[in-house]
């Protein structure tokens, strides 16, 4: 599995939960989702497509000055 596919799978996972908390912790966010529910798709599809884009952009940023290269030519201290 090439790294940001796990990337990806772990923004989900993590944007899943967010939006758990978010929505079981105030009913006041329960009461706007049922009343605006195309608002509220809108918006967690927008704050998804952010996160994404916030997460590709450092990850490509990264590629490209060089410094995963040198990220994963550290050798790992708790082998010999």
């Amino acid at each position: 599995m090439r790294p940001i596919f796990k990337i990806i799978i772990v923004y989900e996972i993590f944007f899943f939960m967010f939006w758990n908390v978010i929505y079981y912790s105030s009913s006041d966010i329960e009461n706007w989702f049922q009343a605006k529910i195309l608002t509220a798709i809108f918006t967690i599809l927008s704050t998804m497509a952010l996160g994404f884009t916030l997460v590709y952009v450092i990850y490509i940023s990264i590629k490209l000055t060089g410094i995963l290269d040198k990220v994963k030519a550290v050798k790992d201290p708790r082998k010999n």
